[in-house]
C-alpha cells in the first residue's frame, strides 16, 4: 500500500511468521512475529490522538510538537505528523483486510501450539 512518500508491505511467511514494514521517505519500520506486528500496528492507531505516545518493548513512538519520534534498538526517524497520520490510515486499511485477520488468527494459533508442546513435551512429565 502506497501513499506519496509513506508505504506500507504485509507479508507471511511459513511457518506463520508475520512481518510489517512501513516506509517513510525510504526509511523503513519493521517488526517480525505475531507480538511486534501487533505492537506496531497499535502503536500506528493514535492518528485520532491529540498528542501520538506508544511505548512498547521494541520501539517507542513520542510526538514533540509537530514530529512523531520513532525509535528502536537500530532506527531512530523523524516523522512529521501528517505523515504519521497517513500511515496510521494505511495501518487501518490494513487491519480491515479480513486476509490480515485471517493471517492473525493462524500465527496466534500456531503459536498456542508450539507453546503447549513446550510446557507438555514428554520430558517434562514424570513417571
Amino acid at each position: 500500500m502506497f501513499d506519496g512518500t509513506t508505504s506500507l508491505r504485509f507479508e507471511v511467511g511459513e511457518p506463520a511468521n508475520l512481518r510489517l514494514t512501513l516506509t517513510f521517505s525510504g526509511l523503513p519500520l519493521s517488526a517480525t512475529g505475531v507480538e511486534d506486528v501487533a505492537d506496531l500496528i497499535e502503536g500506528f492507531q493514535l492518528d485520532g490522538e491529540a498528542s501520538v505516545f506508544c511505548d512498547r518493548i521494541g520501539f517507542s513512538l513520542v510526538q514533540i510538537g509537530d514530529v512523531v519520534f520513532y525509535r528502536d534498538a537500530d532506527t531512530e526517524v523523524s516523522l512529521p505528523r501528517g505523515a504519521y497520520d497517513r500511515l496510521a490510515l494505511l495501518v487501518t486499511d490494513l487491519i480491515q483486510d479480513q486476509r490480515v485477520h485471517g493471517a492473525f488468527e493462524e500465527a496466534y494459533r500456531r503459536l498456542a501450539r508450539e507453546t503447549r508442546a513446550a510446557a507438555w513435551h514428554p520430558s517434562h512429565v514424570e513417571g
